[in-house]
């Protein structure tokens, strides 16, 4: 019995492909396939933008391909309502959502209701840029530069030396302490009882204040899933701000 089910399976795909109508069964089969990517470019139906969607670690990531320069999201990946995968930024919002047939949902800030998105091609996963210890001492130094013009005053930047493989992840996090600052609603001078930011190496990453100091923890081992998002520090500085 399994053998003339299997047999007919082929048969109904096979004659699809033939004729060069559209096979239903086919689709659906090839969907359920594509969803299994652990990596990929998905494209928009609204906009026809891409982006790059990484499934191959413990948490996804996901970065627009028109923005190379663009922060890379780390999601974590939950049960969805009615079935399928829920994937939700560190602040708890939903981004991304691939249901149990193979379709998938996206969630961007220009479209929160969502859009429907389609595998487009598969692709190599994302990983931090390697970078010098030079490189992020430089990098230290020009944030805290930055802070001192948005801030109107002088903001220590310190941080512990990490291992070489983790030297991406301490740059990186210094760009998204900067794109944090910047997200804080308001007068960013309300800060003032900011000081010190601190870069700090642990097992999980994290993200909060000591009296005057921002401490941001990093995982320097776990790539880009080993920091906060820039939006998770950003809602630590408005509640020190308010």
């Amino acid at each position: 019995m399994i053998r003339w089910t299997t047999a007919i399976l082929i048969a109904a795909l096979a004659a699809g492909a033939a004729s060069g109508m559209q096979n239903p069964l086919r689709d659906r089969l090839l969907r359920n396939e594509r969803a299994q990517e652990s990596t990929g470019w998905y494209q928009r139906a609204d906009t026809g933008a891409f982006f790059l969607f990484d499934r191959s670690g413990e948490a996804a990531l996901l970065r627009e391909r028109d923005a190379p320069d663009s922060e890379v999201i780390v999601l974590y990946p939950d049960r969805a309502p009615g079935g399928g995968t829920a994937y939700i930024t560190d602040t708890g919002r939903e981004l991304m959502r691939l249901n149990a047939l193979g379709g998938a949902t996206y969630f961007p800030a220009d479209a929160p209701d969502g859009v429907i998105v389609e595998f487009a091609s598969p692709a190599a996963g994302l990983s931090p840029i390697p970078r010098s210890p030079g490189e992020v001492r430089s990098r230290a130094e020009r944030l805290a530069s930055d802070l001192a013009r948005q801030l109107d005053r002088n903001i220590s930047v310190q941080y512990a030396p990490a291992p070489r493989a983790g030297l991406g992840i301490q740059f990186d996090t210094l760009d998204l302490i900067d794109r944090a600052v910047e997200q804080v609603p308001g007068d960013r001078r309300r800060l003032r009882d900011l000081t010190e930011i601190s870069l700090v190496l642990g097992e999980r990453p994290a993200a909060f204040v000591e009296e005057s100091r921002l401490v941001i923890v990093i995982a320097p081992d776990a790539g880009h899933a080993g920091r906060p998002s820039s939006a998770m520090i950003a809602q630590v500085l408005a509640r020190m701000s308010s």
